[in-house]
């Protein structure tokens, strides 16, 4: 009995170590990472490394193992056991597994697999985790330089095009040579202003130090002159925005992109250029992207005013309803430094709660833009409640001030890092039958 109880545990321990040595870089590993860190790690992103290629990986195998394994990588702050969204950067048991397995096997490499590497390696030659080069790109005709003085800017850009035909969009995307000390960005697209010249001016103009003579190139598109077509933005850890089926918006033959850059503060010279990419699908768009903010610099009254005294942990809510109803796409929840948690909920007329997201854990340095796997259906009349805990105390490591300070915000539209902001953005288009049941995540 002995014999055969010793026969089996070396063909099970065998088979174990045989299957451990079939684990593969190429085939196992490439994958994973690929799937959810390289949208990362690659050349131009603010990462110290890229993680693309074998040695990529293998040479820093063991680093990454402790990273993924204490779930500090790959960064998905949204809690998924309150609302699944699309692309979900969260890596099962089984593939933490994996990862420790090939370790340990030697971290073969298997048999190359050039044509993924080469897909990879040229997204980030044409500047674009979309899955194509971009129909159209603009750029900023002026660099702009960041003074390294260790003070935070808002700078106007307008970015104008002039194309021979309107462009049905389906997806859109940021990009710049350098995003270590951007803030965030906002842009709104505006068709041409008759009377207007698109390509006056064009330079950088920065709030508080450039004149009123450098802001006058906004003013046909910012006083009401033309109805907005998009407006959207960039925030750390964003990628591209993208528009399903017949969703989108039409890019006009002829216009503007307005863009306000918050530049956080710089200890050194840094000389900054940044692009738009247009991507154009081939049918129609019958149902057009609309925008909502909700909360600071948006509609609703957040409650109590959000001021934050010293030495406490606050809770505020904002809330808003809907007038119509309405299908969502995306949200964008936005906190600063003092960001505890962020969770946002509706409530239909008939008393049902929709759960939006939950990020039990805020960490201003890895915000998103969250898709629904599914169109959300909120009926008209829903509220839309957005519930924000700051923690301006000294065991909070983000605090900007020790001692702590006392924090405003919701009083300026242009807010310091230093100030608070509680925010949701929401995407959404005018509902239609069956909308909850329209999957929504791009293959």
């Amino acid at each position: 009995m002995e014999r055969y109880l010793f026969l089996f545990l070396l063909i099970l321990f065998a088979g174990i170590e045989a299957y451990a040595q079939d684990i593969t870089f190429y085939k196992n590993i490439a994958p994973i990472i690929y799937t959810h860190c390289t949208s990362c790690h690659h050349p131009g992103e603010n990462t110290p490394f890229s993680l693309i290629s074998y040695t990529d990986v293998a040479k820093r195998a063991d680093f990454i193992w402790q990273v993924i394994n204490s779930r500090y990588m790959p960064p998905w702050k949204a809690d998924t056991s309150y609302r699944h969204f699309c692309h979900e950067r969260v890596l099962t048991d089984r593939e933490i597994q994996l990862i420790r397995q090939w370790i340990d096997a030697g971290k073969p490499a298997g048999e190359s697999d050039s044509v993924i590497e080469k897909r990879f390696l040229t997204k980030f030659i044409n500047h674009t985790m979309y899955d194509r080069p971009p129909d159209l790109t603009i750029h900023m005709a002026y660099p702009y330089e960041i003074k390294g003085d260790n003070r935070e800017r808002f700078v106007f850009v307008k970015i104008p095009f002039e194309t021979d035909t309107s462009g049905n969009v389906e997806a859109i995307e940021f990009t710049a040579n350098n995003l270590r000390y951007i803030h965030h960005v906002n842009y709104a697209i505006y068709p041409a202003v008759e009377g207007a010249d698109i390509h006056e001016g064009g330079e950088p103009a920065t709030l508080d130090e450039d004149g009123p003579q450098a802001f006058r190139q906004f003013e046909p598109y910012l006083k009401g002159n033309t109805q907005m077509i998009y407006y959207g933005g960039w925030i750390p850890g964003t990628t591209y925005t993208y528009f399903p089926r017949d969703i989108g918006f039409i890019l006009p033959r002829k216009g503007v992109v307005i863009l306000t850059f918050h530049f956080g503060p710089s200890p050194v010279d840094t000389i900054l250029t940044a692009s738009l990419h247009f991507f154009f699908k081939k049918t129609p768009i019958q149902r057009k992207i609309e925008t909502i903010s909700i909360g600071s610099g948006g509609i609703g009254n957040i409650m109590p005013p959000l001021l934050i005294l010293p030495n406490q942990i606050d809770t505020f809510e904002v809330t808003a309803q809907t007038t119509k109803d309405i299908s969502l796409l995306y949200v964008w929840p936005h906190m600063h430094l003092l960001g505890k948690s962020f969770k946002a909920f509706a409530v239909t007329p008939a008393q049902d709660t929709i759960p939006l997201i939950y990020i039990p854990h805020w960490d201003f340095s890895w915000q998103d833009l969250y898709r629904f796997t599914h169109l959300v259906y909120l009926p008209k009349g829903s509220t839309v409640h957005v519930i924000g805990v700051y923690d301006n105390t000294d065991q909070n490591p983000r605090n900007p001030f020790h001692p702590p300070q006392m924090i405003f915000g919701d009083n300026n539209e242009l807010m310091k890092t230093t100030d608070e902001m509680l925010t949701l953005i929401l995407l959404y288009v005018d509902y239609q039958p069956h909308d909850e049941q329209l999957s929504i995540c791009d293959e």
